[in-house]
């Protein structure tokens, strides 16, 4: 059994993850990950951040390995750190995007990317009790903790860096979310500090997410409006994903930051292969402009990891998801909402134009998203009845539209996407979809355990 789903383990801390989960993932990572090597540990700024972050502290120093407490820091960062300092690995105590009263374990190798497949198997197998890691220190081989304040502060000089002369005349609204950028973020746009405004810094442990950040533009959005700025960045909790608002206020989805970024980065002769790598989520507007470009959109299943893959796979240098977990594979192996923040400034500065224009580009085919809550949504779309729906409306979609129906990696959830010019064909097969997956969800699928069980 595999207790990492699309993004580490997740579930309500406390009662689904649990400081024992903790513990043991820790023992897990100190006694299978690089050994020799120091490994680190970050958070984000949730209630529970301090209580997991003990646990896993404990169980890694347990098996004799020193770990860099990084405090604070985004999930890029701590992908950055692990790589730019040549540590074993580390873990990432955040939920992202979810409520504060959830939370999850991300695990990264050494080279700041996500332990594999198998790694996630062999963790998952130890924490449940099926490995023998009994054989530990004592005296003075115990592990020690290390303050790693100052790797931290080389990631936020590292993400300065991207400023340009250019940008200064540049007005930009942030919105940290109350999250991990919640620090990180005012230092790193300290160059522009006096033409930047940096809104939700002020995490309590429970405002996280609440109401802000990407999940939730519209309160940036009419501060870019009110204040007359030229744009506006939403992060997560983590500090992974980055939505945009343009002058307007409308906001842009990583698909019109993908095509923004495409369209910079082949002027300057940095999109390998003429190629971006999306998910298939992505909507069509975004493939039919990149074609009209002459650059190919490569289709992943969703998640981050997936796009990454495909990237490396291909030499790719742009990749990234609707959600704005956007990759800049010639610069970091993982989604970084301030870097992407940073680069999608610097490609408005040198435009000259506005970035609603910038973002026009994009004719968004209507696609309606709908949720169907299942307490085992990974079996519910396996289900005959299910299947045999979505090949109809696959059939009636033919040649007009697109229909996904998968199970959330980080929710109880089947999430259908129905995409069409035709609204009424659109309302029609989401009615058909919602209707027959709910009845399943209802009649049989139960046993979901959170996180990703």
């Amino acid at each position: 059994m595999n207790l990492f789903g699309t993004d580490g383990i997740r579930g309500v801390a406390n009662e689904d993850l649990t400081c024992e989960t903790a513990f043991k993932l820790g023992q897990a990572v100190g006694l299978r990950l690089s050994p020799g090597k120091q490994v680190c540990v970050g958070r984000d700024t949730r209630i529970s951040g301090d209580m997991l972050e003990a646990s896993l502290v404990a169980g890694i120093t347990s098996t004799g390995r020193d770990v860099i407490r990084l405090g604070v820091v985004t999930t890029p960062g701590l992908s950055f750190i692990v790589s730019r300092f040549n540590l074993g690995g580390g873990v990432m105590i955040s939920a992202s995007h979810n409520p504060f009263e959830y939370n999850g374990l991300k695990a990264f190798g050494p080279d700041g990317r996500k332990i594999s497949d198998d790694t996630e198997l062999e963790f998952s197998q130890m924490i449940l009790g099926r490995s023998d890691n009994r054989h530990l220190p004592t005296g003075a081989d115990i592990g020690r903790v290390i303050d790693g304040t100052g790797m931290v502060d080389a990631y936020v000089e590292f993400l300065a860096r991207f400023i340009e002369p250019g940008m200064s005349g540049l007005r930009i609204v942030i919105d940290a979310a109350n999250g991990s950028a919640s620090y990180l973020a005012p230092r790193a746009w300290s160059p522009l500090s006096a033409n930047v405004k940096v809104t939700n810094c002020k995490p309590d442990g429970i405002n996280i997410n609440n109401e802000c950040g990407s999940t939730h533009p519209a309160c940036l959005a009419e501060e870019v409006v009110r204040g007359g700025y030229h744009a506006g960045f939403a992060y997560d909790g983590d500090g992974d994903r980055c939505i945009a608002v343009d002058e307007k206020g409308s906001v842009l989805n990583g698909d019109h930051i993908m095509a923004i970024m495409a369209s910079d980065m082949a002027e300057n002769s940095r999109l390998t292969g003429k190629t971006v790598v999306g998910t298939i989520m992505a909507n069509f507007g975004l493939e039919s402009y990149l074609s009209s470009c002459g650059i190919r959109l490569l289709r992943t299943p969703v998640g981050d990891r997936f796009v990454l893959e495909e990237m490396e796979r291909g030499g790719y240098t742009l990749g990234g998801e609707q959600s704005g977990h956007i990759i800049f594979g010639d610069i970091l192996p993982a989604g970084d909402g301030m870097l992407t923040s940073l680069c999608l400034a610097r490609a408005l500065a040198r435009s000259g134009r506005k970035l609603s224009e910038l973002a026009s580009v994009v004719k968004q085919t209507p696609q309606v998203l709908v949720n169907v809550e299942s307490q085992c949504p990974e079996l519910v779309v396996k289900l005959p009845q299910v299947q045999q729906a979505v090949m109809k409306v696959s059939k009636d979609l033919e040649g007009v539209g697109r229909v996904v129906v998968r199970p959330s990696g980080t929710e109880p959830l089947v999430r259908i996407m129905v995409e069409s010019q035709d609204a009424g064909l659109v309302d029609r097969c989401i009615d058909y979809l919602k209707a027959v997956i709910t009845e399943q969800a209802q009649s049989g699928a139960s046993g979901w355990k959170p996180p990703n069980a």
